[in-house]
């Protein structure tokens, strides 16, 4: 069981951000499959009227790129699964990693 979090890559122009969207405990599996459902579904920006979105797996799947055509723009981003390797606290649980 790893503690996980999914996070979201972002750039506009000559600004690149990169956010944390969940984090969770859980099986290999289980982080895959939190990962796909969050691509598939989370809004990277608010006021986002999505029209379409494309995802597409990177890899084995620890990764998607995903493009969501709004009305307005579109927006192309790169969700990615990460597994906590080291912490000065290992007994914090998910309500300490934001």
């Amino acid at each position: 069981m790893g503690r996980w979090v999914v996070v979201v890559d972002r750039s506009f122009g000559d600004h690149h951000d990169v956010d944390e969207v969940d984090h969770f405990e859980g099986t290999r599996e289980e982080a895959r499959a939190r990962l796909y459902e969050i691509a598939c579904t989370h809004r990277p920006r608010l006021g986002l009227r999505q029209q379409r979105r494309q995802v597409y797996r990177i890899g084995d799947g620890d990764a998607y790129y995903v493009s969501i055509e709004g009305l307005m723009s579109t927006q192309r981003v790169v969700y990615r699964l990460a597994e906590l390797a080291w912490s000065t606290h290992p007994e914090s649980g998910p309500q300490a990693w934001k």
